[in-house]
């Protein structure tokens, strides 16, 4: 591609640099989260990192409301299909509440019947239930911003999503540090990790409702007219639902062997599972940012497959991939020369430092492979491409749960969990890969 073709690098960078911002910034709000309960001790750490285990597990499983929106949105956006964009839109927000509302009611009045699929320590089971049923309450808006983020995403806009997601990132920062540690100047009690949950709980709120209002402008903008359609569509739900189910599906596979790490770690000890959470934090700040460039690709795919231009799909995704590898280079060399700092902004505890220093050099270079799985992963979301992406995700993800098993039981380490991790990853970007060479993905028009 030249710089004048509709798909050039400008064209790639005006969606993907403010996707960074909003991706960078969303794993901000757990990294502060995490620095700020390492405060209060290891036990408490600890269970930050079962809860957010667990309460990412739901809501990785519900990525297709994001990424879903987005690849089928985008083909509507292509072909020129507003209304119809608008009337999808809607149907997916319904899910949204739907499953929010399921899955509040499960986390908050059971959350310790969730945390029993971790066997955590007993000292670190009492903090991890109370964050996580008070996180519960988030649950609505937390769907609900991933629709917003996927609608966005399919009108070619990400500057948007950024302005709200730092805003309550900015939000989430203040009220987590009074409502953990509270401010005696007032009579604010210190509320410890049920504040953080409170925090996050209101920073989202916040924004989901920003993000409608916003979304809702710039629909009007792009030529949609009269009142949105609220009632419930039976036909578009049926097809909304068999691309949820293949992602659903997709993503299972993806938890089954992420979760499987988690729960290793646990088994290791309470030194190694605040290690993990420490270790996940990181991995998945990067991994956020490399997957700003699966974002661009996810829009763009679907936008070009949806009017017709083959072309100008393949050769985004022969830029992209190169990015990829660029970009994950590039942020293995940083998290190497950072090594002596980021561990200890998150914990003083010497037995906890101690397991972060033996996966950190994993953790750094792993990032390469990573940046090439995540680009050709949101190639091949954008291609609609959900078949395959369920079919091979669930052998797969079965495979990096046996990995992570294996590594523990042969090591009995935290190092050997995450070399089984580190197994996994690698796999699964040979199997994308080739299925990208093959071309089998391309299916044009709306």
């Amino acid at each position: 591609m030249n710089r004048s073709h509709p798909a050039g690098a400008r064209e790639i960078l005006a969606l993907a640099i403010p996707a960074l911002g909003a991706l960078a910034a969303d794993p901000l709000l757990g990294l502060l989260d995490t620095a700020l309960v390492g405060r209060l001790g290891a036990p408490q750490l600890a269970a930050l990192g079962a809860a957010n285990a667990l309460f990412s597990l739901f809501a990785a499983s519900l990525i297709f409301l994001e990424y879903g929106t987005t690849a089928r949105l985008a083909r509507r956006f292509g072909a020129g299909q507003i209304d119809r964009l608008v009337r999808e839109g809607i149907q997916m927000s319904w899910i949204a509440i739907a499953l929010g509302a399921v899955f509040m009611l499960w986390l908050h009045f059971a959350p310790d019947s969730v945390l029993g699929w971790l066997d955590v320590p007993p000292e670190v089971q009492a903090p991890a239930a109370t964050y996580l049923s008070i996180r519960a309450f988030g649950m609505i808006p937390s769907l609900g911003l991933r629709v917003g983020h996927g609608v966005f995403r399919g009108i070619q806009d990400t500057r948007a999503p950024l302005v709200i997601v730092v805003l309550m990132n900015a939000m989430n920062g203040v009220l987590d540090v009074l409502l953990i540690f509270g401010w005696s100047r007032i009579g604010l009690p210190a509320f410890g990790i049920a504040g953080a949950a409170w925090a996050t709980n209101c920073a989202q709120w916040l924004g989901a409702i920003a993000m409608f209002v916003w979304l809702g402008t710039r629909l009007r903008a792009l030529g949609f007219e009269g009142r949105p359609p609220l009632r419930l569509e039976l036909g578009v739900l049926r097809e909304l639902f068999g691309i949820g189910r293949d992602l659903l599906l997709r993503s299972l596979g993806l938890q089954a062997a992420l979760f499987a790490g988690t729960r290793m770690a646990a088994a290791v000890g309470t030194a190694a599972l605040a290690a993990h959470q420490v270790g996940w934090q990181l991995w998945l700040f990067l991994a956020l940012l490399l997957d700003s460039l699966a974002i661009a690709g996810q829009a763009l795919i679907a936008r070009w497959l949806g009017a017709g231009e083959i072309e100008i799909a393949r050769a985004v995704g022969r830029r992209l991939r190169v990015w990829g590898l660029v970009l994950g280079t590039a942020f293995a060399l940083l998290f190497v020369a950072l090594r002596p700092l980021l561990p200890r902004i998150f914990t003083g505890e010497p037995e906890v430092l101690a397991q972060i220093d033996r996966i950190f050099p994993l953790l750094a270079w792993m990032q390469i492979p990573n940046a090439w799985l995540f680009v050709l992963d949101g190639l091949l979301i954008g291609a609609s491409d959900m078949r395959f992406l369920r079919n091979s995700m669930v052998p797969l993800g079965l495979f990096g749960a046996f990995t992570a098993w294996a590594g523990y039981q042969f090591t009995g380490t935290l190092l050997g969990v995450w070399l089984g991790i580190a197994v996994f990853m690698i796999v699964r970007t040979v199997a994308m890969e080739l299925r990208w060479l093959s071309g089998k993905w391309v299916t044009a028009g709306e």
